[in-house]
């Protein structure tokens, strides 16, 4: 039978949420070790594993004939010679076949049933945790990957896929130890290799993880997942320079994710290179592979935050024209804040406070966006239209400080001293802050030296 094939098809590459991403690559499952680990050639160890009589004997080799061209005829003939007096052996035999055309979950329960029937069943123990893995169970796969060492199992194969269980899991110490014993037992595995990367990233080992990267450069300059990994080092390093650098080489190769280009405008942003910074942004608009909005919207943000007014207005519109109306009510609330935001900063307050009211209108406590009403009020000495602004953000639990805040202040320009000191001191209880306990001493002063009572 044509195992490479029916592993190529069948077993899908895991990803997970992780820059650069934990993944076991396509050459885990293709490669001869894990071939070799997991089907094995259906014959039976008697010392640790299950006898088989010689009924079952024949059995299975009526079983692996057939199999060599009619999968599922191999199947069907052996499911219907199982029950509960036969050997554990078939139902591995079984559920290895099950595992070959992709039916992992009657797999995984004929694994089962054949650890039930007998429980020192090493290779059932280790199959299941690899079927476990490709059902994305990381943490049933590890149990049963470990009972498999436990019971004597030392291969590289089975090390590395604990490890990336554990990896995923959050134990990086557990991962890091398994992914060690599997590069000394396999190494040239990159699954190995970078699963102990990324365990030096995660637990902020950056000095250690450059090191082993540079190793690693000097034998595949071209690897894309250690260029990528060197750029998350650095930035943990606080070496943005140098993290242009890397990500740039990826950039060069090609090889550039989208959320990568992201990462490299943020890093000129900070470098104060904001030409280059927008240059990025924009073309991450431009690739066919698109982010989801929010990240869009805080790039936006990020433009406007530092005045570029301009190009952050013109972003949010190539934003609107490449998703319609394809977005959320939260997510389009976001791009009408930032709109507004730069109408004020651009002198526009009537056409912000139409986009804010429309706002509130929609999301009556929208901290935000009361907020700035209050500020526009305020600017135009309506004090009591801002107040009531400034009272309903204080409801936002996000922009309580800061309406409590700017209110204090409004009554103070008002000679209200007495009522804008009780806001104030009411935001300090929340959230002290040095600059607000100076502005509320000076006011005191204030009232001292006038020889006002409160």
């Amino acid at each position: 039978m044509n195992v490479l094939r029916f592993l190529t098809v069948f077993l899908p590459c895991l990803s997970f949420a992780f820059a650069p991403q934990p993944e076991l690559t396509k050459e885990f499952w293709n490669n001869e070790s894990f071939i070799r680990s997991f089907i094995g050639d259906y014959g039976f160890r008697s010392e640790i594993e299950p006898k088989v009589s010689k009924s079952e004997q024949f059995t299975l080799r009526e079983v692996v004939a057939k199999a060599e061209n009619k999968m599922e005829d191999a199947i069907s003939h052996l499911e219907n010679k199982l029950d509960e007096e036969t050997s554990a052996a078939l139902d591995f035999a079984l559920a290895t076949m099950y595992f070959q055309v992709g039916r992992l979950t009657p797999s995984a329960q004929t694994y089962q049933q054949a650890i039930e029937k007998f429980p020192s069943f090493l290779r059932a123990h280790k199959n299941l945790g690899f079927v476990h893995l490709s059902l994305g169970n990381n943490e049933k796969a590890a149990k049963s990957l470990a009972k498999a060492i436990n019971l004597g199992e030392g291969d590289g194969v089975t090390f590395v896929a604990l490890g990336y269980c554990h990896l995923n899991l959050g134990n990086f110490v557990s991962a890091e130890n398994a992914y060690r014993m599997g590069t000394l037992l396999l190494p040239g595995s990159k699954d190995a290799r970078n699963g102990l990367v990324n365990c030096f990233l995660q637990t902020q080992r950056y000095g250690e993880a450059i090191a082993l990267l540079d190793e690693l450069l000097q034998k595949q300059p071209n690897d894309i997942f250690c260029h990528r990994a060197r750029a998350a080092a650095l930035q943990g390093l606080n070496r943005e320079k140098d993290a242009v650098v890397a990500l740039d080489t990826l950039r060069r190769m090609g090889n550039l994710k989208l959320s990568d280009f992201i990462t490299l405008g943020d890093l000129y942003h900070n470098l104060t290179l904001y030409r280059l910074s927008l240059e990025i942004y924009q073309e991450a608009l431009t690739k066919k592979e698109k982010l989801s909005l929010p990240q869009y919207i805080r790039v936006a943000k990020i433009l406007i935050g530092r005045g570029s007014y301009q190009e952050g207005f013109a972003y949010l519109d190539q934003i609107e024209k490449i998703f319609g109306m394809g977005y959320s009510r939260e997510d389009e609330k976001e791009i009408r804040l930032l709109q507004a935001e730069v109408m004020r900063a651009t002198g526009k307050n009537e056409e912000a406070k139409k986009l804010l009211r429309d706002i509130v209108d929609e999301h009556p406590l929208e901290g935000s966006a009361l907020l700035i009403l209050g500020q526009l009020a305020w600017q135009e000495k309506k004090f009591i239209e801002a107040g009531l602004f400034f009272d309903r953000a204080t409801k936002d639990e996000n922009f309580e400080i800061r309406a409590l805040i700017d209110h204090g202040r409004m009554l103070v320009s008002m000679s209200q001293y007495e009522e804008a000191i009780s806001l104030l001191e009411r935001a300090q209880t929340i959230q002290p802050q040095e600059t607000v306990q100076r502005y509320l001493q000076s006011l005191n002063n204030l009232l001292l030296s006038s020889r006002i009572q409160f």
